[in-house]
């Protein structure tokens, strides 16, 4: 159900501005297209939404360090170039992983969580992947916390 501060999907034209913003919540609430209020938990309809917008608003490719859990205890970062988003209507596991990417790494080609990712040269990629991740940790629900 869209509430009164919703801002419609078509008005994300006006939200550019506000990526410029200096509180990290304020350019979340643009990316979601909303006006005012708390920020939403994570749920399909507004990853959706957070999709569409880095879809207009990233620089694809770019370089990144992607961390893969190996084994449950330990962690292996290596270099990859991502390539693409992933339309979060192509998989099915929306609350638990977030938006999906498509990285290189070498020859291989990985479909890995966005959340996994981190840009290691600043630029305005990595405050839209800053944001996405700050709202994607702390506004999901996590029934182990």
């Amino acid at each position: 159900m869209i509430t009164q501060h919703e801002i419609s999907p078509n008005s994300f034209g006006a939200i550019p501005n506000s990526l410029d913003a200096d509180h990290q919540e304020e350019r979340i609430r643009a990316a979601l297209g909303i006006a005012w209020g708390p920020l939403p938990d994570v749920q399909t309809k507004w990853l959706y939404r957070y999709y569409r917008f880095l879809a207009e608003h990233l620089t694809l490719p770019f370089r990144a360090e992607y961390a893969e859990d190996i084994a449950g205890y330990r962690q292996a970062v290596s270099p990859v170039t991502v390539v693409d988003l992933i339309d979060p209507g192509d998989h099915g596991r929306h609350e638990d992983v977030g938006l999906l990417c498509r990285a290189q790494r070498g020859p291989q080609t990985l479909e890995v969580p966005l959340a996994d990712v981190e840009i290691v040269e600043h630029s305005q990629n990595s405050r839209l992947l800053d944001d996405y991740w700050y709202w994607f940790w702390n506004w999901r629900f996590d029934p182990k916390i």
